[in-house]
This record gives C-alpha cells, sequence and structure tokens, in this order.
C-alpha cells in the first residue's frame, strides 16, 4: 500500500504539491464545500509548520486519524500532497505517520533551510 501511494507522486517539492493540489480541485470540482475544508486544513497544517517549525507534532500527522481523514486524507491528492511536500512515511511510536523531518539545523544549515522555504512555498 505504501509503495503504491509513493508511486502516485512522481514530482516533489512545490511543482509536486500543486500538481496533487489540481488532482483534488479536478476529483472535488462538484463539490466545492470539501476542497474548501480540505484546502483549508492543508493550509493550517502548513502555515503551524512554518510557524513552529521545531513543534514535532505539527510535522507528524497520523495516517489514521479521523479528522485528517475526514477532511484531507480521503480525498484523491489529499495523502499524495503530503508526499509532494517532502512528508514521509514512517512509524513513529508504534503509529503510521507522515512526518516531516527537520534536517538538523547545527550540521546542515543549508538542508534546514531548503526544507523550510519548501515550507512556505
Amino acid at each position: 500500500a505504501d509503495a503504491n501511494l509513493l508511486s502516485l507522486v512522481p514530482t516533489k517539492g512545490p511543482e509536486g504539491v500543486r500538481e496533487q493540489i489540481e488532482r483534488m480541485r479536478q476529483a472535488l470540482k462538484e463539490d466545492r464545500a470539501a476542497l474548501d475544508v480540505a484546502l483549508g486544513s492543508l493550509y493550517t497544517l502548513f502555515d503551524q509548520i512554518s510557524r513552529k517549525p521545531e513543534e514535532v507534532s505539527f510535522r507528524r500527522v497520523r495516517r489514521d486519524h479521523p479528522k485528517f481523514n475526514e477532511d484531507i486524507g480521503r480525498h484523491v491528492g489529499g495523502k499524495e500532497v503530503l508526499i509532494a511536500a517532502g512528508f514521509r512515511l514512517e512509524t513513529l511510536d508504534g503509529v503510521k505517520c507522515f512526518f516531516s523531518r527537520e534536517p538538523n539545523i547545527e550540521h546542515d544549515m543549508n538542508g534546514w533551510s531548503d526544507w523550510f522555504d519548501g515550507l512556505k512555498k
């Protein structure tokens, strides 16, 4: 299942995010309310991460979280947009998650800057 999800995201970074959001828009063109909720939830997620990148709880999205699946994950492109944005499929504390791993700023300042800039795009 994970390999299938990853295969749906050939392009990463800002262009990949745009592609996945466009897939979502096309799939939800008849359900504007669901699209608005999904995009609003994605905005909130990325806004929280960019405001407090050190806060691990903002960078960890449980794959089975009911609210995530209701607002974002159940839609075409919903899970894929996180992969395109650099989230990884990981198991943390026994829970399958989408996780945005923050590079170590002390050892990789350029990598951290690239990671943080990518969140804001």
